[in-house]
């Protein structure tokens, strides 16, 4: 009987060991674009926690998971809103030293997600390794102890995709039931699945076939030198009476940090005449927008220049300029302020290399029609944006524009 009690605490004590090291689901979000579900995006920690710096923590085990819900959504997109929340939630000198590691992060993606798949990212403590997985099969690794962080500040950060989106993964463990429900349901086919394993074979045969030992000349890495403008830094401007709380994009002169703030008016902005009419003009532009999207994803598939370590600095620097450009120009509304209202807009904004706006399209609106239009005419004021630099093409630039509008407590 006592050899069956020591077994049995045995048991227990493993069974509490395996427990303590599981990732812990602290939060979900559901991201929307277009008024369209794209994916559920989870964080699992070791330790639950309710805010950023909790999470940030690179002495935790910790995991990024994206679980598609859309039919079919291009990996390049994803890859490149991804890149535009990095570079707006990490300061200049970060960016600089980790352009490398995000080239090969960016380069993992391509194709498309399709409902299902599983996206993993999972930091190990005790190493520092991050690696990247796609329904099981392994993409890629990188070795750096600072890149997680780098990547979870763009949905923790002070500028995540919205601040619902945020709140959700900062849930410390309380998940509606619904949301947790619809993440768990969503696997992929054992078709998917196999299709990727030959994908990765042919991938691996292909680069064991280019890597013959036939050529000597060995290319020179790409380096920073050639990028003449200094990193953007990042700082979150305190809100003020009267002000709308935003980020202060600074690019760093010699190493040395600047911050200064911007205060926006609280001028009322242009009226429409009448509630009913903005919304049903509203209803309609998202009918125009959707189809524009659809035509956008079909356009991805299309090949593009390889990514450097120049590149991403380039147009992680400009899109900053871009951010600070047109927060200069927000006002926050005085009746939204009196009635307490606030909300998260985010837009996405092309402009030709002149720098004059060719489009405006809303990628999630905030509950208040008011605001709504408030970042709509920001845009429109702050126009014309800076030419676009040689080093980006001369197409045109396109950008996501994330817009908060919060009172002072």
């Amino acid at each position: 009987m006592k050899s069956i009690k020591i077994v049995f605490s045995l048991l227990v004590f493993t069974l509490a060991v395996s427990a303590k090291a599981a990732p812990l689901l602290n939060g979900l979000a559901l991201e929307k674009q277009f008024n369209k579900e794209l994916y559920i995006a989870a964080i699992y920690s070791e330790n639950l926690s309710g805010d950023s710096a909790g999470l940030l923590n690179s002495e935790l085990p910790r995991r990024l998971e994206v679980r598609v819900l859309a039919s079919s959504l291009p990996a390049r997109r994803f890859r490149n809103q991804w890149m535009e929340g990095i570079a707006i939630n990490n300061r200049g000198d970060t960016l600089s030293s980790q352009a490398e590691t995000m080239v090969t992060f960016a380069n993992l993606f391509k194709g498309r997600f399709l409902r299902g798949d599983q996206l993993t990212i999972d930091f190990a403590a005790d190493t520092g390794i991050t690696t990247v997985a796609l329904n099981g099969i392994t993409l890629g690794e990188i070795n750096d102890p600072d890149f997680f962080d780098t990547l979870m500040r763009a949905w923790v950060g002070p500028v995540p995709p919205s601040t619902d989106f945020r709140d959700g993964l900062l849930a410390a463990g309380n998940i509606p039931s619904g949301l947790l429900t619809s993440f768990e349901a969503l696997e992929p086919s054992s078709e998917r699945i196999a299709e990727l394993q030959l994908k990765q074979i042919s991938q691996e045969e292909a680069l064991a076939a280019a890597q013959e030992p036939e050529k000597e000349e060995v290319l020179p890495k790409p380096t920073l030198a050639a990028v003449e403008l200094a990193p953007p830094t990042m700082t979150l401007t305190p809100a003020a009476a009267e002000t709308i709380e935003v980020i202060d994009l600074v690019e760093s002169a010699a190493g040395a940090e600047t911050t200064d703030q911007l205060l926006q008016s609280a001028g009322e902005p242009r009226q429409l005449a009448g509630v009913d009419s903005a919304e049903a003009n509203q209803l309609a532009a998202t009918d125009a927008m959707e189809s524009s999207a659809d035509t956008a994803e079909m356009l991805e598939e299309e090949e593009e220049a390889p990514l450097t370590a120049d590149m991403i600095l380039a147009r992680q620097i400009f899109h900053s300029t871009l951010l600070r450009h047109t927060f200069s120009h927000i006002r926050y509304p005085k009746r939204a302020q009196e009635r307490g209202q606030e909300g998260s807009v985010r837009l996405h904004v092309v402009i030709d290399s002149a720098g004059d706006i060719q489009e405006i399209q809303t990628v999630q609106d905030s509950r208040y029609s008011i605001l709504n239009r408030e970042a709509r005419a920001a845009v429109e004021r702050a126009a014309p944006y800076p030419s676009v630099p040689a080093q980006l093409g001369s197409e045109g630039f396109s950008f996501s524009l994330p817009i908060t509008f919060n009172l002072p407590d």
